[in-house]
């Protein structure tokens, strides 16, 4: 027996009948459709289907000849080089040899070529060099008193690399309504008693958004809280992608699909939404609220975004470092080297004993 399944017109994702709404909701961007809808939908589905049996065409996404040819190009003028260790994947151009993992710092052996479909349509190229990456990381550190030695030493610092990071980066329209009761309190005292006055209304809200390259990493190696950390970047200054940008740098290869990010994206997005909402509404408080979100004409693109990256082993834990290699901004957590702590504890002490005991000393001796 044939199963019927109706896919979202926006994310693709299956349609589930709800009950209680009567309608076809997509539990992934919140979009809904009646009956009505849903059946045209499928009713064009097949048309299609029966216009592509009878009248073969080729695939809307086939590439054209100049697309192949670049990834033609991108393929064979890339090395990808693997950790044995961690299993990271590294992909630089034919000139520039990793020499060791930018993420666990073993080394790396050459595995072969790029395939095309990891040919990235836009770059943002480095801003500055790696001297100015280790004036910012230095800068960063310098006034934090328990930091290990070995973060910051030369043989440390060394490992900072510039990093091509992968990113999915989305465009879409956003629809979001609220509704909720919202509550205006008064208060007040008159002779021996107490007053409270509330208020309450009801609340709609409707908000359309447009976004704009809404990032999400793609890389399953490097902490996504790290990577938001370090935003925003300038897409202003992105280009066409070209080999050239990958010179002495590495890049990261994308392990996680798109598809796989949209409930990320969508999340960004709708906290937006709500914050934006709730700030509009202006009342003492708002109960009950509930929201209804959806996603629309979702596009997607891959870009490879510029990172100084630095991974520091401490206490049997591997500390991530990043710095936006176009505005500078560091983000990452600092360990706490304990014998520091404990010799600044101590040092404080002995000398608040010292001064204690002089002025004791001294007052003792004036009463006497």
């Amino acid at each position: 027996m044939d199963v019927k399944l109706y896919r979202c017109p926006n994310c693709s994702a299956d349609l589930k009948f709800d009950p209680n709404k009567q309608k076809f909701c997509c539990e992934y961007c919140k979009s809904e459709f009646t009956h009505q809808e849903v059946s045209s939908m499928a009713q064009q589905v097949n048309e299609d289907k029966q216009n592509s049996s009878n009248n073969p065409k080729p695939p809307v996404e086939e590439r054209t000849a100049e697309q192949t040819k670049q990834d033609i190009e991108f393929s064979e003028n890339t090395r990808l080089y693997q950790c044995p260790s961690c299993g990271a994947e590294i992909v630089s151009d034919m000139n520039t040899a990793a020499s060791f993992c930018y993420y666990c710092h073993n080394p790396v052996i050459l595995k072969g070529r790029v395939e095309g479909m990891y040919r990235p349509s836009k770059v943002l190229p480095f801003a500055f060099g790696r001297e100015k990456a280790v004036e910012y990381f230095n800068s960063w550190t310098k006034n934090k008193r328990y930091v290990p030695n070995d973060l910051v030493s030369e043989k440390q610092i060394e490992k900072l690399t510039g990093l091509y990071v992968p990113f999915w980066v989305a465009d879409a329209v956003t629809r979001s309504r609220m509704t909720a009761k919202g509550e205006t309190i008064r208060k007040w005292s008159s002779g021996n008693y107490d007053y409270t006055e509330t208020k309450i209304f009801d609340v709609v809200r409707d908000l359309d958004i447009e976004y704009h390259g809404v990032p999400a990493d793609g890389s399953k190696k490097i902490e996504d809280d790290l990577m938001e950390s370090i935003e925003p970047f300038d897409y202003n200054e992105t280009k066409d992608f070209d080999m050239a940008y990958l010179s002495g740098f590495l890049a990261d290869k994308y392990d996680v699909e798109k598809e796989a990010l949209y409930g990320r994206i969508c999340q960004r997005m709708f906290e937006n939404n709500r914050a934006a909402i709730e700030s509009s509404c202006g009342y003492d408080r708002l109960v009950g609220k509930q929201m209804y979100e959806n996603v629309n004409k979702l596009r997607w693109n891959y870009m490879l975004l510029p990172v100084w990256f630095m991974t520091f082993h401490y206490k049997d834990r591997i500390w991530e470092y990043a710095i936006n290699g176009q505005t500078g901004k560091i983000a990452g957590e600092l360990p706490i080297d304990d014998r520091k702590m404990r010799f600044h504890f101590l040092l404080v002490m002995a000398i608040t004993t010292i001064i204690i005991l002089i002025l004791g000393y001294f007052i003792g001796g004036m009463l006497l």
